[in-house]
């Protein structure tokens, strides 16, 4: 089984900065695959040409710890809720939603709109639209009057000049009408989490409600049949299709998996890390001494009741790191014991959010290895010790394709 980190290759060219700052997502298919799939993507010489720009500053800012004048990539969160509940996910809890997310589950047309006119006029090359939930479900009414779907916030990002507009999905929300908009809206990639086969896929990726007449698997499969097919008569060379897994439903052959993927169609085949996210805290020996974290110098995060946040690793948007409301956005409703509380941040572009005070100071404790200071910080996964990609947990059930013991953070 080859597998290898992305971008290996270009990483090597920086080595100034000797912490660890590795990311979880490794590459399963070929080298060739992974490059015929980035061409695609970008049918002009300029574009690869600005590709390449954004991926060697990507290098260069985590090598250097320098947070340029903009952030490079921005996530932007549609909806924080999600069709699903998968084992591996401590977001999907009713707890979860009221009492971090609050009120506000899905990101207002009128406010997408204008983060995404900011990422343009600030240069920022990469915008992903989904996080912790499932960004096919968005429908917004915008001001005008008219209602907007998750395809049409991919177009309106490539009609501004976005370089690379992506999005993550369960694909089990698409449809016939849906799939064509997304492919004519002219996504660079769009990746499918498909964890394991048949049976064991659908023990992970649980739905909220009953899909009759259909097995889970096969649902995700058929629209991604869909979505290279209407590409293909179309005449497009994207969207991409990516898929992504974790390792255990797949262990015992992972090559069936990555085959099967790619001859319906799936461009590239990624494994994803297995993070445990049981529990609120990590002990002192699980948690890395030399990592730093990238993302406060690359990237921020916009979630679906419009805070801003450094990182995709603040699922919790927890107040140390939260960096305050996207312009426009109402404060902050939660309802935690059943009584509702307000919270208020202050009111920040993106370009205020990148030079703030307060992200200055996460940059400055992750420059100086002293990122255990920030609490939400010490405790990230992204920071805890690794097992490597192919790691069996003793305590997953392989049976039940689930933790055994599932106790989250959340309660």
């Amino acid at each position: 089984m080859e597998i290898r980190k992305r971008e290996n290759h270009l990483k090597s060219q920086y080595t100034k900065n000797r912490l660890n700052f590795d990311e979880s997502t490794y590459h399963y298919s070929s080298e060739e695959k992974e490059k015929a799939f980035i061409r695609s993507q970008f049918p002009s010489g300029e574009e690869i040409q600005r590709y390449q720009e954004y991926r060697k500053e990507w290098h260069r800012r985590s090598d250097e710890m320098d947070a340029g004048f903009f952030p490079l990539a921005v996530i932007c969160e549609l909806v924080s809720a999600c069709n699903l509940m998968c084992e591996m996910c401590y977001t999907r809890t009713p707890e979860f939603q009221k009492a971090i997310v609050g009120a506000q589950r899905i990101l207002p047309w009128d406010v997408a709109v204008r983060i995404i006119d900011e990422c343009a006029s600030l240069g920022v090359y990469s915008m992903l639209f989904s996080w912790r939930g499932e960004s096919t479900l968005y429908r917004s009414k915008g001001s005008d009057g008219q209602w907007y779907d998750f395809a049409d916030v991919l177009a309106y990002a490539r009609s501004k000049g976005i370089l690379e507009v992506t999005s993550l999905t369960n694909g089990r929300m698409l449809n016939d009408n849906l799939i064509e908009k997304i492919v004519k809206a002219q996504p660079s990639w769009i990746s499918f989490s498909v964890d394991g086969f048949g049976d064991d896929y659908g023990k992970i990726r649980k739905s909220m409600k009953l899909e009759k007449g259909k097995m889970p698997f096969g649902i995700v499969v058929d629209n991604i049949k869909k979505m290279v097919q209407v590409r293909n008569e179309l005449g497009f060379t994207r969207p991409q299709v990516r898929s992504n897994t974790i390792y255990p439903p797949i262990s015992g052959n992972p090559e069936q998996y990555k085959n099967f993927m790619e001859n319906v169609g799936v461009g590239l085949v990624t494994i994803n890390e297995m993070l445990d996210y049981r529990g609120a805290e990590l002990p002192d020996e699980a948690v890395m001494d030399e990592w730093f974290c990238q993302y406060p110098f690359q990237r921020l995060v916009v979630s679906a009741n419009g805070m801003i946040m450094p990182c995709p690793g603040a699922h919790n948007e927890d107040a140390s790191v939260l960096l305050g409301r996207y312009v426009g956005i109402p404060h902050k409703k939660i309802v935690v014991g059943g009584i509702t509380r307000t919270i208020e941040y202050p009111e920040l572009t993106l370009k205020q959010a990148w030079e703030s005070d307060k992200v200055k100071h996460i940059r400055e404790v992750h420059r100086g290895n002293r990122r255990k200071e920030i609490e939400v910080c010490r405790h990230c996964r992204h920071g805890a010790k690794k097992h490597g990609v192919t790691w069996m947990p003793d305590d997953w059930d392989m049976q039940e394709m689930k933790w055994k013991n599932r106790t989250w953070r959340n309660g």
